[in-house]
Order: C-alpha cells, then structure tokens, then sequence
C-alpha cells in the first residue's frame, strides 16, 4: 500500500464514510453534536482564506482549504491558521464530485470539527458536511449556526436507519451553540478523570 492510498484509507475511516457511488450518493456514520465533538481531534471558528484544487500522483484531485483560526476550543491552540482537504475538486476541465462535501466560499466563518492530520499532514472534516457549521449574521448583528446537509449525503444512525436528502438544522445562537460544545468538552474530560478517585 503506497503512501497515497494509505492516506485515503485514514481519511475515509476518520470521515465514518460507510459508502460511495454517483447513482446514489455517499453514506457516512451519523454524527451528533456530542458524537462530533468527542470524536474530533480539532474544533475551531475560522475565516476562509483561501482554496484550490491540484489533481495528486495518484490521479485523484483533492481540494485545499485556507482558514484563519479565530478561536480554537479543542486542539490547535496557539495556530493561526490551518489547512484542510477534502477528495474531489476542479482542476481545468476535469471535475471530481463526492456528495456531501463541504464546500467553502472566501471570507465565509464557519465552525469546523477536524480529524486528527493524515499522513501528509491535513485535517479533513469529521462526518463531511455533519462536521461543518456556517456563522449566519442577521440584520440585526446577532451571529448564529446552520449545518446544511447537501443533496446525495445519506446518514446511517447505530441502528441501520438512514436519512436520505438535503436538510438543513434550525439556526442555534453561535453563543449556545460554542457553550453547548464546551460543556461537552467538559463532561469529557471529567469522565476521562475520574472525580469520584481518591488517594488515600
């Protein structure tokens, strides 16, 4: 197994994907917000900067993100900025798509739940589009969150059920919604410590 496949294994284990086609799309493990946050390596609010394409020795085109970290809540503490990938892109006339990618504009702030780095040293996002949430800004300045899960991402829960179609998560106010995942982050780590452990 050559360097490049062993990458794509660990991304598409990281990323829960269970299955691909074009016909039908791509189904992946269902995340929730707690599953997501405990089984990150990284969270992070960042600004887009930056992405491209470039199509690899191994004939498969990846797509590169730029982000700006503005705040870091699980890993990455101290970085600036980080880049991540994800399979498929456009490079001049070819065009990879894997349903259920997220996708990035410039200048977009988004919140982001990242794999641990593969072997070249890019985080991907956990569970495709379950691990990236958008910063909505209302008219009236107040900022909150909104996942939308694209057409052709099928998400398949512990029991074999699965939830076929685009859908898109009620807006939650980004202040609840970065507490809701310190309080998970903090119910983690307690547990990992034992409190109710005493040295006598």
């Amino acid at each position: 197994m050559n360097r490049a496949t062993r990458c794509l294994a660990v991304a598409i284990l990281a990323l829960g994907i269970i299955g691909a086609s074009v016909a039908t799309g791509t189904t992946v493990q269902k995340f929730s917000l707690q599953d997501l946050t405990k089984k990150s390596s990284a969270i992070v609010m960042a600004k887009v900067e930056d992405s491209y394409a470039r199509r690899e020795a191994d004939g498969e085109i990846y797509t590169y993100v730029t982000l700006r970290v503005l705040d870091s809540m699980k890993g990455m503490k101290g970085e600036t900025s980080v880049t991540i990938r994800q399979i498929g892109g456009r490079v001049d006339n070819l065009e990879s798509i894997v349903p259920g990618t997220p996708s990035f504009r410039k200048d977009e702030q988004v919140v982001l739940f990242l794999t641990a780095r593969d072997v070249a040293g890019y985080p991907w996002v956990m569970g495709l589009q379950q691990g990236k949430y958008s910063v909505v800004t209302d008219e009236k300045g107040g900022k909150s969150v909104r996942n939308e899960l694209g057409t052709g991402l099928v998400l398949m829960a512990p029991d074999g059920k699965t939830d076929h179609g685009p859908s898109v998560s009620s807006d939650m106010s980004l202040e609840s919604f970065l507490g809701q995942i310190r309080t998970d982050l903090d119910e983690a780590g307690r547990i990992q410590v034992d409190p109710t452990t005493t040295n006598e």
